[in-house]
């Protein structure tokens, strides 16, 4: 985890510079602007720490492709630290249900289905210019299943967009009523190395978590 990023400090770090440095430049208004950059980053680093705990609430997700109707499951999730979030027991079938129903998927979406639930890790940096509520992006692991597949052993990759690949995946809370969305969208599904299933198409291709701090 060290090696992990430790973006946000570094993201941090240089803001921390970039406002020093503005300040230098003008010495009747360092104090002040000192000052403010103390504030927010204190009041920043205080709501990152109350955000931490356990979430529970749903994911939403669009099951039939032709229609708008949105289903959701029940869900838990945890934001550990300022750099991870851990999703509870994801149901597989969530990751395959917009395989395309054919031959060729169907012992594949069979095997995925029957795992059952898994946890899913998420590394995240928070956008040090937003508070109240907090933004952050998510960049998350991908999901490693050991599959048999027409009595054959297969390892499945499952892998979404993170928030360099697609703009529109993020997160947000709400440290005053304790509200947490994450914006999660699906990239590929990749058997033993090969790629067998992209989503390009993220608009339907989703997983919205959503609930409230318990």
């Amino acid at each position: 985890m060290k090696k992990n990023i430790k973006l946000f400090s570094v993201m941090l770090g240089c803001l921390a510079v970039m406002a020093l440095s503005s300040c230098l430049g003008d010495n009747d208004n360092t104090s002040d602007q000192e000052k403010e950059w103390k504030e927010w980053y204190e009041g920043l680093l205080a709501e990152i720490a109350a955000a931490q705990g356990h979430y529970a609430g749903f994911v939403y997700h669009q099951p039939d492709v032709t229609s708008a109707k949105l289903d959701s499951v029940a869900a838990e999730w945890d934001i550990v630290n300022d750099s991870v979030i851990e999703l509870r027991g994801v149901p597989t079938r969530l990751f395959v249900e917009k395989m395309p129903d054919n031959e060729a998927n169907s012992a594949l979406k069979e095997a995925i289905n029957a795992v059952g639930t898994v946890n899913m890790q998420i590394k995240i940096v928070y956008d040090a210019y937003y508070k109240s509520p907090l933004l952050f992006y998510l960049y998350p692991e991908p999901v490693t299943l050991n599959v048999t597949v027409d009595g054959q052993d297969k390892t499945v990759d499952v892998n979404f967009h993170s928030s360099y690949t697609d703009n529109r995946s993020y997160g947000q809370t709400l440290v005053s009523n304790g509200e947490c969305l994450l914006r999660m969208y699906p990239k590929s599904i990749v058997v033993d190395k090969i790629a067998v299933q992209y989503f390009n198409s993220s608009d339907y291709a989703y997983l919205y978590w959503y609930g409230k701090k318990r």
